[in-house]
């Protein structure tokens, strides 16, 4: 191979390593361009894995893996689309192909007329031959493989069916489903869907395309878990959606140990089935295996269980499970990414007892593995509700979203930090983002809810949260948000029903029934102090409440020195919701008073 080459429109030069295009030099490590010069040694010709192998890598046993990652590299250096390739091709079960004119500079004319025709002059001839019968075929195929596999760029994870017949299992079957979310959602190229809106269809009766048509993707990914002890056995069908037709089927089977391997052969398929990019960045998270700790693996996936369950008692279970998990070993990452999440979601607790306690696991997690998208997304959180952190804050959710671009979590979690701000169009781009990943979640809607409560747009607010309720008729927040909206719009009658609605579903219906009285009785302002005097017995008993929400009843009620006072308090105590209080309607009646504005700058905004 000469010194020089010519492979498309880049000028190689193997012995340092380096391409060049337009003056733009890249260079790779010494591996991949051994790579890309014995593909240009046979352009045209398909190369088998195993012959690449003996060639970069006479002397060491590597697997598959390490040469999927070289081939990623070149198309990334190449920018060559792997779907519609002009550089590389992969041949399913075959191997590898350089599609690009290969030119070995160095070798004009009057080295040929000194030479003769000699090996170069063929191997060139015999070079443009192959390449030619190469093209034709490859556009006569590429064109009928287009008509007959439609591209798939997005998938969904169904949830995985328990086939053990013991619904104590669920646990681990939903677990996996998440796990595999996860890892198949680091891949850029792919649009993947949230587990949490594929946990919608649990159980479902509907078909597979009607699934498909619902979340938007192109293909589902559908299977069954079923556990023996500590052997576990995955079977997985990717179903193309127009068409409801298997792309592919397989089983495999591992033990509790090996479980990373199972999901990752499983992650890996996947991709290569669909003949979607995956960089080696993105290669070393995606198909990474390894060996858990089985116990440790078990409660984390409880942690995880009782976590989604999202109530004060399911989340303290879920504390306890990821703290068992650390117990059976202390450098399990993702538990303490766990525990970071439960601790900032007690809403019963006081913020200065369990959210340092939150930025404390999230940056072990950090240390453990810098590259946890979850782990970052956990503590820009805590950087900006309670540390008021604003730009430390910021730098942690993009660094979360480079990691897993595919995260509706990072996404919403950053929409909310940007609305706060008060930049809207950055927050409705995210949370747009955020919706094509997980259609189906029902926080997005309440959060998108407060955007336009925020943008002063009380019908859009009405009407977002109210599709939060649609998909979940439970979720208490939505009716909170609806009392806001309709009290924001002078609607006192409604705006009392979803307050009485929503303390119905946070278990306390006695309430209810005396806010329905009070206002039957004597109207809004006296349904109004009923609520203030019920939250006064509560803390006189010990239970931590937030003062924000104090400020807002008290707004309610036209006591302006009150709600400043209770937002004081509310500061003091570091409450999340007072990241929002530069933009928040509510406070539009004490805007303009001193000691407001004082509050403000107490949480680092600008007045």
């Amino acid at each position: 191979m000469a010194s020089r080459l010519r492979v498309g429109q880049w000028r190689v030069t193997p012995e340092l390593n380096s391409l060049e295009r337009d003056g733009h030099s890249v260079h790779v490590e010494p591996k991949v361009m051994q790579v890309l010069v014995t593909l240009a040694e046979q352009p045209g010709n398909v190369l088998s894995k195993e012959h690449i192998l003996r060639q970069v890598w006479p002397e060491t046993f590597v697997s598959d893996e390490v040469l999927t990652r070289s081939i990623s590299e070149l198309r990334r250096v190449f920018e060559d689309n792997p779907r519609e390739p002009t550089y590389i091709q992969t041949i399913p079960k075959g191997g590898y192909r350089l599609l690009a004119p290969v030119v070995a500079e160095g070798v004009g004319p009057e080295t040929i007329s000194r030479r003769g025709w000699g090996r170069m002059g063929w191997v060139a001839i015999s070079a443009a031959i192959v390449l030619l019968g190469a093209l034709s075929f490859y556009f006569v195929n590429r064109r009928q493989h287009a008509k007959s596999s439609p591209q798939i760029t997005s998938l969904a994870v169904l949830p995985l069916t328990n086939l053990s017949g013991d619904a104590s299992q669920d646990y681990f079957t939903d677990g996996l489903t998440d796990e595999l979310t996860t890892r198949l959602a680091k891949i850029s190229a792919l649009r993947v869907i949230s587990r949490t809106s594929v946990m919608h269809y649990k159980g479902s009766s509907k078909t597979t395309p009607e699934i498909a048509r619902e979340l938007n993707v192109d293909a589902l990914l559908v299977g069954s878990v079923l556990r023996s002890g500590d052997r576990v056995r995955i079977s997985a069908q990717l179903i193309q959606a127009r068409s409801d037709k298997n792309v592919w089927a397989e089983s495999y089977e591992r033990d509790l140990h090996d479980i990373l391997a199972l999901q990752a052969d499983v992650a890996r398929t996947v991709a290569n089935e669909i003949k979607i990019q995956v960089t080696p960045q993105e290669g070393e998270k995606v198909f990474a295996a390894g060996v858990v700790n089985p116990e440790a693996y078990e409660a984390y996936l409880k942690g995880n269980y009782y976590w989604d369950k999202f109530t004060a008692a399911s989340m303290r279970k879920a504390l306890s499970y990821y703290q068992q998990a650390i117990d059976a070993d202390p450098n399990y990452a993702l538990a303490y990414v766990g525990l970071a999440d439960a601790y900032h979601e007690l809403g019963d607790t006081p913020p200065k007892e369990a959210i340092p306690k939150s930025r404390a696991a999230s940056e072990k997690a950090l240390q453990l593995d810098g590259g946890l998208s979850e782990a970052h997304s956990s503590l820009g959180w805590v950087k900006w509700i309670y540390y008021w952190d604003w730009a430390g804050a910021e730098a942690e959710f993009q660094r979360a979203l480079q990691l897993n671009p595919n995260s509706s979590n990072a996404h919403g979690m950053y929409a909310e930090y940007l609305d706060s701000m008060g930049r809207f169009g950055e927050a409705a781009k995210e949370r747009a983002i955020a919706k094509r990943v997980s259609p189906v979640e029902p926080i997005l809607y309440q959060n998108s809810g407060e955007h336009f409560l925020y943008t002063r747009e009380f019908d859009k607010a009405i009407e977002q949260y109210n599709e939060a309720l649609e998909l979940d008729p439970t979720f208490s927040i939505a009716h909170g948000g609806l009392w806001q909206g309709y009290a924001l719009k002078g609607m006192q009658k409604e705006s009392m029903e979803h307050y009485e609605e929503s303390t119905v579903l946070d278990g306390n219906p006695g309430l209810a029934a005396k806010i329905k009285a009070a206002y039957a009785k004597s109207g809004y302002r006296s349904a109004i102090r009923v609520i203030l005097e019920d939250r006064r017995l509560q803390r006189s008993r010990g239970r931590w409440l937030a003062f924000v929400d104090d400020a807002y009843l008290y707004i309610a009620l036209g006591e302006k020195d009150h709600a400043l006072t209770a937002l004081d308090q509310a500061v003091q105590e570091r409450d999340a919701n007072v990241t929002a209080l530069q933009v928040d309607p509510s406070f539009d009646s004490i805007r303009s008073d001193p000691r407001f504005a004082d509050l403000v700058h107490k949480v680092g905004l600008p007045y």
